[in-house]
């Protein structure tokens, strides 16, 4: 068969057609127009994707002591807070509670009545569908600010720790929440907490314990709530930030003991294991940008904190747990 020589003009012509765009300088067509840069723009961060840490504190503790944390509040103001968080548009919350009556075996964290459970009935009173969330760990509810409950040679005692951790949650699910998050990172505490949950008739109830590096950066929540330990640091708990590989191996195995969601924490330090969590997992990650984040962004506009923000959403995070939700939900209202 004769070769067409037209049809050797057109491919001739269609490559240096090809080699003359790329050679084209100037602004690509999918920015270049506001009428197309508007079709293509989808918002990655709204209200929803925002979780509100709240430090509920009893009402007879000074404000002073706890003015520096923007979400800290008496558990008189706290429907009012959540009423005014879920206007405009935050949808979850996460609670955690000053504890005053501090021991030991961390006893108060079982008493039906305590702070927390007060917390999570009138968050539930106020604004019914707010998701809530909750710690269970030791570290606020110990004389000692361990993490664990530790034995009289002050090692770690894994069996009573765990016990304590389950049975914290299955209080906050009596109470109304929705939401578990194990903070110590003790192996089989998540396979504790999920057994005790479903013995319980929760297994509606959510599971989404903690990937934690040591960091400086919480501070601020330490010296609010009185949770520092005696030793100066819970590195026995947490990762040290040197090793990424012991952050992805401790996500996949709180996967492993039955954890519905994993939540990252400090965010800012960490976006390079939410990074690869997000392309090893499809179960939702949160990332927690922790008390010394707030501070960091407090000079910082709407705009910059935003900024940040998006970036822990374009990195995989379906959820962020901001100290300036409140702050970020109307900066997003007011753009809109």
């Amino acid at each position: 068969m004769k070769e067409n020589p037209a049809m050797n003009s057109t491919a001739t012509d269609t490559r240096e057609l090809a080699r003359t765009r790329q050679d084209v300088i100037g602004v690509n067509p999918s920015r270049a127009r506001a009428r197309v840069r508007a079709l293509l723009h989808h918002e990655a961060l709204t209200p929803a994707r925002l979780v509100a840490p709240i430090l509920v504190q009893p009402d007879a503790r000074p404000t002073t002591d706890y003015a520096h944390i923007p979400t800290a509040v008496a558990l008189s103001r706290l429907g009012e807070y959540v009423r005014d968080l879920r206007m405009l548009g935050v949808q979850a919350c996460k609670l955690f509670v000053y504890v005053e009556n501090k021991t030991d075996s961390a006893k108060e964290a079982l008493r039906p009545s305590n702070l927390m459970v007060a917390a999570i009935q009138t968050v539930r009173e106020a604004v019914e569908d707010m998701v809530i969330s909750t710690e269970v760990c030791g570290c606020a509810w110990t004389s000692t600010g361990e993490c664990a409950i530790l034995t009289p040679d002050d090692r770690a005692d894994h069996e009573r720790t765990c016990a304590l951790m389950a049975a914290m949650a299955v209080l906050h699910a009596d109470a109304g929440a929705d939401i578990i998050g194990p903070a110590a990172m003790i192996d089989g505490s998540v396979t504790a907490i999920r057994t005790l949950l479903d013995q319980n008739g929760y297994l509606d109830v959510g599971l989404t314990p903690s990937v934690i590096f040591h960091s400086h950066l919480f501070g601020p929540y330490k010296n609010a709530m009185d949770t520092d330990p005696g030793r100066g640091d819970r590195r026995g708990f947490q990762i040290d930030p040197e090793h990424q590989g012991q952050a992805l191996h401790q996500a996949a195995r709180w996967l492993a003991e039955g954890a519905d969601a994993l939540l990252v924490q400090p965010a800012l330090t960490s976006v390079d294991v939410l990074v690869k969590l997000r392309g090893r997992t499809a179960v939702p990650i949160t990332a927690f940008s922790v008390s010394r984040e707030q501070q960091l962004f407090a000079d910082a506009s709407d705009a910059e904190l935003c900024e940040y923000v998006r970036m822990l959403v374009r990195a995989g995070a379906d959820l962020v747990i901001t100290y300036d939700a409140t702050r970020i939900a109307a900066a997003l209202a007011g753009a809109r």
